[in-house]
C-alpha cells in the first residue's frame, strides 16, 4: 500500500534538509568570502562575474566549492549506486559521511573569523569541507527521487506555482510541502545568519545535528524500509 503525502515522513525530514541548505549557505556566503557550498548556480555566477571584471569576488573560493560538491557528488553517486539494495544503510551511510564532514569543518574553523573577502588557507579548507558534505547529500537526495529538492528551490518554487489555481495547474498533496520548503530555506537562511554572531564552528555544528536528525528521524519511521517510488 503506498504512503500518503500525510503519513509519509520523507517530505518532513526533505524540509528540514532544505532549511539546513540555508543554514550552511548563510555560513558560506556571510562567512566564508561570499560564495556557496550547497547552491551551485551562485558560484559559476560569481566565476562569470569574475571573468567579466566584477570586483570584490573570490573566484578561488567558488572553485573550491564547486570542486569539493563534485567530488561529494561523485561520493554520493557510488555510495548510492552501491548499496542500492539497502536502502536505510545507504540513507544513514550518507548522512553519517555528511555530518562528519561537518562536524570537521566546524572543528577546522575553531577560532577563525569571518571573512567577506580574501579567505584565509583554513576558510579553504572549511569550504571544501561543507561543499563535499553538500554534494554528498545532494546526490543522496536526487537518487531518492524526492518531492521537494533540497538545494535547487527556484525549481520547488515554479512547481508550486505552477500546480497552484493562481498557474492554473491542479493542486496535489504535496503542494504544501513544496511550500513549506520555499520557507524553510528562507528561514534557514536567517538562522544561520543568527548562528554566525556565536561563530563559524556553531553554526556548522547546528548544520551537520540537523542532516543527523533529519535523516535519522526519516529512517527511524517504519515506512522508511519502503524505498519511495516517486
Amino acid at each position: 500500500m503506498p504512503v500518503s503525502a500525510d503519513s509519509d515522513p520523507l517530505p518532513k525530514a526533505l524540509i528540514a534538509l532544505t532549511a539546513v541548505t540555508g543554514i550552511v549557505d548563510a555560513v558560506a556566503f556571510l562567512g566564508l568570502g561570499q560564495i556557496f557550498t550547497a547552491f551551485m548556480t551562485g558560484n559559476i555566477l560569481f566565476l562569470g562575474f569574475a571573468l567579466g571584471g566584477g570586483e570584490g569576488l573570490s573566484p578561488l573560493g567558488s572553485l573550491t566549492a564547486l570542486a569539493g560538491f563534485t567530488a561529494g557528488v561523485v561520493v554520493g553517486s557510488r555510495l548510492g549506486a552501491a548499496t542500492a539494495a539497502r536502502h536505510r544503510r545507504w540513507l544513514l551511510s550518507s548522512a553519517a559521511i555528511a555530518s562528519t564532514l561537518l562536524v570537521a569543518a566546524a572543528l577546522t574553523a575553531i577560532g577563525l573569523r569571518t571573512v567577506a573577502g580574501h579567505p584565509l588557507p583554513r576558510h579553504y579548507a572549511v569550504i571544501a569541507l561543507t561543499a563535499v558534505a553538500m554534494g554528498v547529500r545532494s546526490a543522496t537526495i536526487w537518487r531518492l527521487g524526492a518531492l521537494v529538492n533540497t538545494t535547487l528551490v527556484t525549481g520547488t518554487l515554479i512547481t508550486w506555482i505552477r500546480k497552484s489555481a493562481v498557474g492554473g495547474g491542479t493542486s496535489d498533496a504535496s503542494q504544501p510541502f513544496r511550500g513549506a520548503a520555499v520557507v524553510a530555506v528562507f528561514a534557514g537562511a536567517a538562522i544561520g545568519t543568527l548562528l554566525l554572531r556565536a561563530g563559524l564552528t556553531t553554526a556548522l555544528l547546528v548544520a551537520a545535528a540537523g542532516v543527523l536528525a533529519a535523516i535519522g528521524g526519516y529512517v527511524a519511521h517504519p515506512a522508511s524500509r519502503r524505498a519511495p517510488s516517486t
